[in-house]
């Protein structure tokens, strides 16, 4: 039986066991037709940092028919990173890994924010995160028409956070917007922070305001029936790079947040959460994953179940556990076990491959 996942960290593996078969241990024929399909995750597993775990490529060959049934196994990339478009993150990868990706292949951590566009197309958002304006880029890749960035505000009045002085090459990137006259409808952090006290400051005078005018203040009930929806890209706390101690990640951001608006206002943060583990990115992936299979192979992924997925093994999902990661223990994973624990990504697709194809393997040293 598959266990539940409540989490699953940057350094897990995912897949979707969809082979229609009662027992796939004693299925020992052959076919070259492949409907089930293989979601990885980078940070921990593929790459740490800009350093290329030793086994990707042997890992990606396997998948792409350099194995015993010269079978192409479709696959997509997960991951709760982002901060670029999804065909940027394929061209850096490709080029990291020296291996082809598609945009098709990438699902980021703020992938599945493309759903709020019907809500919020033509209305002023608030995009935070990354690295010059390249998630208002990405913003307006998925079609939000009206994003601004935390540098807006404060070029619009630099004592909002004095602390943070905007050189010319900031301002060349900036939009005017008269704040105090175009209010905010929605926060979004779509990556991680670059300035956290600016963003924390300027994010708490968004959501403390009055209808979204930054420069107001709502007061008592107000900060609740007239609070601006606030949405986060990705829950985790920590990151695996090639510093040899986990990272804090945007969830260690949305923590502070929380704590700040609690103690400032009384009232509990209401938000909500895309990235793994939550409900609409396993069900975005999976789309994601059958149109790629169709794509990639001509045949579609048989088992239609995952569409009723509440969490990830729920859904048919199994996880694999890797030691590159922020896991690195010898058992599995106390809080969240996975169904198998493997030394790194080639092992976890082989041992993955020869489960679905119904296969004795001996795992190599």
């Amino acid at each position: 039986m598959l266990r539940s996942l409540n989490r699953i960290y940057s350094n897990k593996l995912v897949f979707k066991r969809v082979i229609n078969c009662n027992n796939p241990l004693r299925c020992h024929s052959i076919s070259s037709i492949c409907n089930y399909g293989v979601c990885l995750d980078i940070d921990g597993v593929l790459i740490k940092g800009d350093t290329v775990v030793p086994e990707t490529r042997a890992a990606l060959d396997f998948l792409s028919g350099n194995n015993i049934a010269k079978k192409k196994i479709p696959f997509i990339l997960l991951t709760n990173g982002g901060g670029v478009t999804e065909k940027r993150k394929a061209k850096e990868l490709s080029k990291l890994l020296e291996f082809d990706l598609s945009e098709e292949q990438i699902v980021l951590s703020h992938s599945p924010m493309k759903s709020l566009v019907s809500t919020y197309q033509n209305s002023q958002v608030l995009v935070l995160g990354g690295a010059s304006d390249n998630c208002r880029k990405v913003a307006e890749s998925y079609g939000f028409n009206r994003v601004v960035l935390p540098n807006d505000i404060l070029a619009w009045n630099p004592s909002i956070w004095p602390f943070t002085k905007l050189g010319q090459e900031d301002l060349k990137l900036t939009k005017k917007v008269d704040f105090s006259s175009e209010s905010i409808v929605a926060i979004m952090m779509f990556h991680d922070s670059r300035d956290w006290g600016r963003d924390l400051q300027i994010t708490l005078d968004v959501l403390r305001s009055r209808d979204g005018y930054v420069g107001t203040l709502s007061k008592g009930n107000e900060i609740n029936s007239r609070a601006v929806p606030i949405y986060f890209s990705n829950p985790d706390i920590i990151w695996a790079n090639d510093y040899p101690i986990p990272r804090y990640a945007q969830g260690s951001f949305r923590k502070c947040l929380e704590l700040l608006f609690q103690d400032t206002t009384g009232h509990k943060l209401k938000y909500k959460l895309f990235g793994k583990p939550e409900p609409i990115t396993y069900l975005y992936t999976a789309k994601k994953l059958e149109d790629f299979a169709v794509e990639y192979t001509g045949e579609r992924i048989a088992n239609r179940k995952i569409y009723d997925i509440a969490g990830a093994n729920r859904a048919g999902w199994t996880s694999i556990l890797v030691r590159t990661g922020v896991f690195s223990g010898e058992d599995n994973d106390l809080l969240n076990p996975a169904k198998y624990v493997a030394d790194n990504i080639l092992h976890a697709v082989e041992w993955m491959f020869h489960r679905e194809e119904g296969f004795l393997w001996t795992k190599r040293k």
